[in-house]
């Protein structure tokens, strides 16, 4: 038992502690700082638009699946 303590020691020693917080770097955040125009606000509050791009979202994705399912049908046979 003193042996594993004395072979454990050094590597308890350098370890991080688990409070310890990594130092952060500094991170460019002005690319998600977008200026709130007129038009964007209006967009933002109109249902029709949110619509539209959830939709859009949807019909993209489907389509993305029936292309892997083509692609997957034509190369097993």
């Amino acid at each position: 038992m003193k042996k594993l303590i004395i072979l454990l020691l050094p590597i308890a020693i350098l370890a991080l502690s688990p409070f310890e917080t990594p130092e952060s770097t500094s991170f460019d955040l002005s690319v998600f700082n977008t200026k709130k125009s007129e038009f964007n606000i209006k967009a933002a509050d109109n249902q029709k638009i949110k619509c539209r791009y959830v939709c859009d979202k949807k019909v993209y994705k489907e389509q993305r699946i029936a292309d892997a399912i083509l692609f997957y049908k034509k190369s097993t046979k």
